[in-house]
């Protein structure tokens, strides 16, 4: 009876003790497939993506800006970015490589969450009304002109963003000559005096530049995007969203 009662369980017990956990069936793996990002979901997830990008890049993005900006060739400030660098660190301190953040971070946020979020309405409005209900991927020339639309939002909404934070990264500080026009204290300080000067329009100086610029931009990113991901998902075997 003891061997009975201290006797290992079968093989077949075994079995039936082991703890079976049911497995997804292929077919409905197969079915599963990756759903588009609500509005809500797209806007977070770009201001997220423009903080990162705005600290990352924003002094290269001054640098840039210094240079693009300098006078003439007798008159030039810099010889070269490194040049640039270094005048600047020197004479106006290391934060000086992140004049007009405020002004990056409105402008990187507000494209965005503009463009992200337009993109998804603008494919959400395109596959209810030209679509009609078919229950296909949109192609590349879908997703390139949705995402053309959807630039044509984003320039409109960064263009006052991107005026005050070149403006302010253009501001020499304590180098700049006593009574200089791109002279503000900050960005509150740049929309008082650029208002005051130039009207609101002032705050949309270069839009024709911007749409000219943002919109070919979008419409191959966009749709490179997306195309991308979905031949991804395809190769992975997990299906694609029909974004």
């Amino acid at each position: 009876m003891n061997d009975q009662i201290f006797a290992s369980p079968s093989i077949k017990e075994k079995k039936n003790l082991s703890c079976s956990y049911p497995e997804e069936e292929p077919a409905k793996m197969a079915k599963r497939k990756r759903q588009p990002l609500s509005m809500t979901q797209s806007a977070t997830s770009a201001m997220f993506g423009g903080v990162c990008n705005v600290i990352a890049g924003q002094p290269f993005d001054t640098i840039k800006v210094r240079l693009q900006t300098q006078g003439t060739r007798e008159k030039k400030l810099y010889a070269g970015p490194f040049d640039c660098f270094s005048k600047m660190v020197r004479k106006e301190g290391m934060f000086s490589l992140y004049k007009g953040t405020s002004g990056a971070f409105a402008s990187i946020m507000t494209e965005n969450v503009v463009l992200l979020t337009a993109n998804t309405g603008i494919k959400a409005m395109y596959r209810k009304y030209c679509m009609r209900g078919t229950d296909r991927a949109l192609n590349f020339s879908e997703h390139a002109l949705c995402g053309g639309l959807a630039g044509i939002f984003s320039a409109v909404a960064i263009t006052p963003a991107e005026v005050v934070k070149v403006r302010l990264q253009v501001s020499r500080g304590k180098c700049a000559a006593k009574g200089d026009v791109h002279q503000y204290k900050g960005p509150i300080d740049c929309v008082r005096k650029t208002v005051r000067a130039e009207g609101i329009p002032g705050l949309f100086r270069g839009l024709n530049s911007v749409l000219a610029r943002d919109l070919p931009f979008n419409c191959v990113f966009l749709s490179s995007y997306e195309v991308i991901i979905h031949g991804m998902l395809s190769f992975r075997g997990g299906g694609a969203d029909k974004a």
